[in-house]
């Protein structure tokens, strides 16, 4: 960076302070003397600094001259003017050729004094920041240092004054005055002012923490204050000195800027989870979505965001209008949604009440019924309508649930209260079915199936006028009496197949048939022993084994015909 450079500018324009006027330092020029000027008295230089330092730089007229002060008070006052300026006192400098002949011709006029500005000027003025400030001035220098500073200057015998910057030897101004070592005072005690300068920057920038707008200020007196500075000594040294504390405040310039872009970076990954958990909100099914709940995460979103934007670390414009419109986008789509779903609910709603209401009707006209089977059945089917109806609102399914049931309690209790006064008589009807059973199951059909029917037929009809019995019982007597009727139907059966006329026949036509059937196995095992075949002689033993077995049976048949 060259001395001429301009320090970095911040990258929040909120956090760039503009260099005030009263932190720049005055021109050269208004430090420094013609060669042939006259010096003014002590007095006057001073009376006529005064109302300068008073009115501040912005008072003071750029274009007209400024009195130059004398060597004995450039000598005395060099820590007064880093103290008012934030920079080391400039001697003089060496006029220009034009002016050197009209200076030496004529004693310059001491400088007009500024106006003190007024009150109201004072109150247009904005306020500004100033820049870092300087360490103080040494008010006395060691006598070596001076002299190691006044070695790279020198007085030639026209008194002009000169000082040897790297190879090349630079002019600082003019002096009238014959002591050659006193003239390069001031110079030398400006050189170790800018020292002390440099120290203290150093000083500034080892501290722990610093903003941008204090190292962009530190970096604008280091421009000032070390752009073509006049003084004497060992100037390359102060300036390689100068540019490596640029190069720090440069470099925790840099630091700051790559804090702030991270920040920047983490606060738009913040921002942009915050869209994206609102985009996925509304992209939720709405059959599946929580209503109160998103609608309050809703209303919570701009607040949400402008806490964000308060807290956080601000974005560029851009990217945050593109984070606020992909937001509003997904609020404008929710609003839409949540008003397409609510319709499409009433609608939904008002086809549930009317399902409903028809059910409703139909319950009530059977509330009143006294055919207790076939309605319980038609209100069991209501009551499955009922639950794979669509649902409605809860208050109108809460009041349409309350009548529908009502009409089925009442037939419900009707019911209950008609089962209750028939409960006596079906007791008593079961204690005389129960001896019915007794009686029936004393009834013994081996010994004399006519009569054993004749006694069934009896409890038969006596069973059937008893009535109704608990449910409970039913099917225990019921199946009891059945077991009696078995009983009689069987010995009947048995009885009728021993007495058929068509059974014997059939009987004494097998027995015939398997006799004649026995006597030809016979001639053929005979013949099969006497050829001496020993299969032929197998087959016709187990076919004439086979019709005995079956003539046996049916022998034994026959005699169970009687």
């Amino acid at each position: 960076m060259s001395e001429s450079e301009t320090p970095v500018p911040a990258s929040n324009p909120a956090e760039q302070t503009p260099v005030p006027a009263t932190d720049q330092m005055p021109d050269q020029s208004s430090s420094t003397q013609p060669a042939a000027a006259p010096e003014p008295p002590a007095e006057v230089a001073a009376q006529e600094a005064a109302p300068q330092e008073a009115a501040g730089p912005e008072s003071a007229d750029p274009g007209a001259p400024e009195a130059a002060p004398s060597q004995t008070e450039a000598a005395e006052e060099p820590s007064a003017a880093v103290d008012a300026e934030a920079a080391p006192a400039a001697p003089p400098e060496e006029p220009s050729a034009e002016a050197e002949p009209a200076a030496a011709a004529r004693p310059s006029a001491p400088a007009p004094r500024p106006g003190i500005p007024s009150p109201a000027a004072l109150a247009g003025k904005k306020p500004t920041a100033a820049l870092l400030p300087v360490a103080p001035p040494v008010a006395e220098y060691d006598p070596e240092q001076i002299a190691a500073a006044k070695a790279f200057g020198a007085v030639a015998e026209d008194g002009t004054i000169t000082v040897q910057d790297g190879t090349q030897v630079r002019t600082l101004g003019s002096t009238t005055e014959a002591d050659h070592d006193a003239a390069l005072e001031p110079f030398a005690r400006a050189y170790l002012d800018l020292v002390a300068f440099l120290d203290h920057t150093a000083a500034t920038l080892s501290a722990p923490e610093h903003t941008q707008n204090e190292l962009n200020r530190l970096l604008e007196n280091l421009r000032k204050n070390m752009k073509e500075p006049q003084v004497v000594g060992d100037v390359p040294a102060l300036r390689a000195r100068a540019n490596e504390l640029r190069e720090q405040a440069k470099e925790k310039i840099r630091a700051l800027e790559a804090q702030r872009a991270e920040g920047r970076e983490a606060a738009i990954r913040r921002r942009t989870e915050f869209v994206e958990s609102i985009e996925a909100l509304v992209a939720t099914d709405p059959e599946q979505l929580s209503w109160k709940s998103a609608g309050e995460t809703m209303r919570q979103m701009v607040p949400t965001w402008k806490q964000m934007q308060s807290e956080d670390v601000s974005l560029d414009r851009r990217t945050e209008e593109a984070l606020w419109k992909r937001l509003s986008t997904a609020r404008a789509t929710f609003d839409r949604m949540r008003k397409q779903f609510f319709a499409q609910l009433d609608e939904k709603h008002t086809e549930a009440a009317a399902i409903r209401e028809e059910l409703i009707t139909r319950a009530e006209a059977m509330q009143d019924s006294t055919d207790w089977g076939p309605t319980v059945r038609a209100f069991k089917d209501l009551m499955d309508q009922w639950r794979s109806a669509p649902r409605g609102s809860r208050k109108k399914d809460d009041a349409q649930w309350k009548r529908f049931k009502a009409a089925q309690d009442r037939f419900f209790a009707a019911r209950n209260a008609d089962l209750h006064e028939t409960e006596a008589e079906q007791r008593a009807n079961l204690e005389v079915k129960q001896a019915l059973l007794a009686e029936a199951e004393a009834i013994d059909p081996a010994k004399d199936l006519d009569a054993a029917k004749q006694a069934l037929r009896s409890v038969q009809d006596r069973w059937e006028e008893a009535g109704k019995v608990p449910r409970a019982d039913m099917r225990r007597i019921d199946d009891r009496l059945r077991a009696v009727e078995r009983a009689v139907k069987d010995a009947e059966q048995e009885e009728w197949r021993r007495s058929d006329p068509r059974t014997r026949a059939r009987v004494d036509g097998a027995s015939s048939q398997l006799q004649s059937a026995i006597a030809s196995y016979e001639e053929a095992l005979d013949k099969a022993r006497a050829g001496g075949d020993p299969k032929r002689i197998a087959e016709a033993e187990a076919a004439l084994e086979a019709r005995r077995e079956w003539l046996a049976v049916i022998e034994r048949s026959a005699r169970d015909l009687g």
